[in-house]
């Protein structure tokens, strides 16, 4: 059980032990209870630390006051203790964060110390994070996102490799989703410049696509982070992925996308990132030198530009983007810290 302990102990270095641990065994027991989704689950969470319970029975003997918002997870919750699921539930969840513990993976939750501030701009910020490897990355703010297309111009590997070589030598992390084309790009061309790169795949335990698992075990041995809001073994299905978009997106002080059509499965992060006030840039494809304006694989990023949802980039721009990003990055650090400071 010591190692079950000291894995919470990396969960939230900055709470007390005893409340990381009652809270944490709840959240993933929330996790568990059909009906209870990732919104209702953030709102029980942020009442639960509101008030400063110290378990869900607690929650429950408050809960007649409770706002409309959360009166049907409540009533899920009631029938769940009143037919005696919760003991078993709690034993079955400590046995899966032994198991988890063991094999490398950290469970942070919302509202947590090492919880990434930036993600709670999202609207729905996932409760919970499956992280394997450097978790210090996680807890810093001064990351981008940079992603793509799976069918990718030469052209468009070029301007990824460039950017990525840039910001990785400015000490940026880069996030991205571990996806073939300009998303495996970006990690390697991380890696190669001696970077970190952190990546937002549906699963830890059966790395999607297959064809990538070589390249996530590269990003752990280069000190490097995977990480998923899916507990370990869930079958990636492809709305997963368009869901793990978001994450992609929170997590960077900007997005560079690349290359995308106009439908692309870029767009949802790229959407993520305008709805919360994140610049997108995409590559100004007429200084990149793209000799056909009208293929598909910059479609998108021109549509972006026109729509004045994404601004054009060129290399002569990364001095001015970067001074930019680091003045994002000490607003987020302040945060962070303010947060710190409360827990």
């Amino acid at each position: 059980m010591q190692s079950f302990v000291y894995s919470f102990l990396l969960f939230a270095p900055h709470q007390k032990q005893h409340e990381v641990i009652l809270k944490s065994i709840d959240v993933l027991v929330l996790h568990r209870i059909k009906g209870i989704g990732n919104k209702k689950q953030l709102a029980l969470i942020k009442c639960y630390k509101d008030k400063r319970l110290n378990s869900l029975e607690e929650f429950l003997e408050l809960a007649l006051n409770q706002t409309a918002s959360l009166k049907k997870a409540v009533e899920l919750l009631k029938e769940f203790f009143a037919n005696d699921l919760y003991e078993a539930a709690k034993v079955e969840c400590e046995n899966d964060l032994e198991k988890w513990s063991s094999a490398g993976i950290t469970v942070v939750a919302y509202g947590s110390g090492d919880y990434p501030i930036q993600l709670e701009d999202l609207d729905d910020p996932p409760a919970l994070l499956f992280c394997k490897g450097n978790l210090n990355l996680l807890s810093s703010p001064k990351s981008i996102t940079v992603v793509g297309t799976r069918e990718n111009t030469k052209l468009g590997e070029k301007i990824a490799c460039k950017t990525v070589e840039y910001f990785s030598h400015a000490d940026f992390c880069i996030v991205s989703g571990l996806a073939l084309g300009i998303d495996a790009i970006a990690h390697r061309a991380a890696l190669e410049s001696d970077g970190t790169t952190i990546a937002v795949i549906v699963d830890l335990v059966n790395v999607s696509p297959s064809n990538n698992r070589d390249l996530a075990e590269q990003i752990l041995k280069q000190n490097g982070l995977l990480v998923s809001e899916n507990p370990p073994g869930t079958r990636a299905v492809p709305g997963l992925f368009a869901k793990r978009d978001r994450i992609q997106a929170g997590l960077g002080m900007a997005i560079f996308a690349i290359e995308t059509s106009v439908d692309g499965g870029t767009m949802h992060a790229v959407n993520t990132a305008n709805s919360i006030k994140r610049d997108v840039y995409v590559p100004d494809a007429v200084a990149a030198g793209y000799s056909n304006l009208g293929v598909k694989a910059i479609s998108g990023t021109q549509w972006l530009v026109s729509k004045g949802k994404a601004k054009p980039y060129t290399r002569d721009s990364y001095d001015q983007i970067s001074h930019a990003l680091k003045q994002l990055v000490t607003s987020f650090e302040a945060k962070a810290n303010e947060k710190a400071s409360l827990l």
